[in-house]
Parts: structure tokens; sequence; C-alpha cells
């Protein structure tokens, strides 16, 4: 009878063992991330134009919008970070990888962009969002929290270059970054995108050679996209941002930049900040340059949970 009952209590154990087991790999599994080649890239109808996207996890919405010659997969490392707390969504803006062209690129502008992601927004049904922009869709997040508050929850410009610098150093850094930039322009207008993908690469970077050295899939992601440089070159530019505008956002805002980038945009920023209201948040991300976010994801991600985690 005694052997019986250590019998039922081994099994008792045994199974309670296996219960554990069995919760413990189910919870971990429910922390996995897809790989990027795994990722469901989802399609949404916005302004007669249809824009790819990817999204992951549950909670309040962070939209992430890409910069120039980037797709949504700009912010792959800060996805499985980000979206263990947060509905994290990034998309392909108008004309970007893997959109298709429905015409020659004539759309390709800073009020188009700044409509589309509004429309995007609007058409998640997800109430007020976190917005992220870097660079080029740093500009863009900048007009769209200007022009549509009421979407914007609070708004993360990585080096948006919204309003040039006035010290004499900053109009100096402004004019060697827009030769830089130049030289890409006048090679897209001869049709020659790959090369001024290059160029732009090795401009922002403030390095020649850069693209050379940057990793296979980085580089792969930036040709993808090169295509868009000459309407990108080309297209109607918006109405300059005031210091006053600037003044007048009630939107929380945090300006990031990498600990390394290009002193136009350090100066830029050193604009912005003194535009933004008093309070506005500022972030340096460690060991890193402008683009930021595939050299240190973990880094920038850090500073922006610690940013929306009190908006």
């Amino acid at each position: 009878m005694a052997l019986l009952t250590r019998q039922k209590e081994y099994a008792m154990y045994r199974l309670i063992v296996l219960c554990i087991i069995a919760a413990m790999l189910s919870a971990c599994q429910s922390v996995q991330h897809r790989s990027t080649d795994a990722m469901e890239v989802k399609k949404m109808g916005v302004n007669g134009f249809e824009l790819s996207y990817v999204e992951e996890g549950k909670g309040d919405t962070v939209v992430f919008v890409h910069g120039a010659s980037g797709d949504w997969r700009t912010w792959e490392g800060l996805r499985p970070i980000m979206s263990n707390k947060y509905h994290y969504v990034a998309l392909s803006r108008r004309y970007h990888y893997p959109n298709a062209w429905t015409d020659d690129g004539a759309n390709y502008t800073m009020t188009q962009h700044v409509e589309d992601v509004a429309t995007f927004i609007r058409n998640l049904s997800v109430g007020k969002v976190h917005l992220v922009g870097a660079s080029w869709g740093g500009r863009v997040a900048g007009y769209l929290v200007l022009r549509y508050p009421e979407l914007v929850r609070s708004v993360i410009l990585s080096d948006p270059a919204l309003i040039d610098p006035v010290s004499a150093d900053g109009k100096a850094a402004l004019g060697a970054y827009q030769k830089d930039v130049g030289k890409s322009r006048e090679v897209a207008k001869k049709g020659d995108v790959r090369e001024a993908a290059i160029l732009l690469f090795d401009a922002v970077q403030d390095e020649p050679g850069a693209f050379d050295k940057a990793p296979p899939v980085q580089q792969q992601r930036f040709l993808d996209n090169a295509k868009t440089l000459a309407p990108m070159y080309t297209g109607a530019a918006p109405a300059p941002v005031t210091c006053e505008q600037l003044a007048a956002i009630k939107v929380p805002v945090l300006v990031m930049s990498g600990e390394k980038t290009r002193a136009i945009f350090r100066y830029g920023n050193e604009r912005l900040t003194s535009c933004l209201p008093k309070g506005t948040a500022t972030a340096i991300v460690p060991n890193s340059t402008h683009r930021w976010y595939p050299e240190n994801p973990a880094g920038g991600a850090e500073a922006i949970l610690a940013f929306i985690a009190k908006h």
C-alpha cells in the first residue's frame, strides 16, 4: 500500500513538472519574434495608393516612419524590443519598397507623404499614436504633428532637419552637407540611381566609402529604394517651418541623434530644440551615427521606451 501511494505521488509530481515545463515553453514561444523574412507584409489603401506595412505586439501603438532610400525594414532592429511592450507598426512610404509605382513619382512630395501617413494612422483605428520618424521621415513626422496634432500622443524626431541652424558653424556645416548631397542629386538626374544612393549614403555618414563598409543587408535595402531619390530631389518642397510654429507644439517631443552624427544634424537639432517648448526631451544614442537604427537599435529603443512610458 505504501509503495502504491509513493507511485501515485511520483506520478502526480511528474505531471506537475511536465505542466510547468509546458507552461514555460508556451511562455517562451509567446515572446518569440518573427524573422524579417517571416514577417507578414500587409497592405493598406491610402489616398489612392497601397502602402505596405508590418505590425507586431499589443498595447499602445507606435508608428515608425523611415527616411530617404529606406522602407519598413529600416526599423527591424527595434521591432523585437518595441513589440514586447507596444503595438509596433512600421510602414513603407509611397514609392518605397515593396510598394508598386502607379506613376512616375510625380507625387513624391513632403506634403503627399504627410497626408499619406496621417491617413494611414486614421485607418489603423487605434486612436492617438506615438510617432517615430528618422531623417527625411523625421521631417514627415514633424510636419504631421504641426498639421494634425490630434493624431499624435507623442512624437520622436531623429535628425529631422526641420529647421536650418543659424550659427556661423551651423551654416558652414549645412553648406558642406548640401555640397555632398548635391553630388548625389546630379547623378540621380542623369539616371544612375545606384550611384546616387551610394553618394547619399556617404554624404549622410560624412565619410567617402562609407557605403562599401556597410553590411551587405543594409546596402541592399538602401539600393532597393534608390529609384526614389530622383523624385525626392525634384519634388515640391513644403513651406519652411518657423521657430514660432515649433514653439506652439503641444504634443510631447523627443529629439534624437546618434553620438557620431554628422555636424549638420547636430546643429540642426540644437536649433530645433531651442525653438521647441521648454521641457522637450533629447537623447543621444551611444556609439552610432545618423543611422543609429541599424547600428545601435537597442540603445535607440531604450531612449524611445523611456520617453513614451511618460506619455
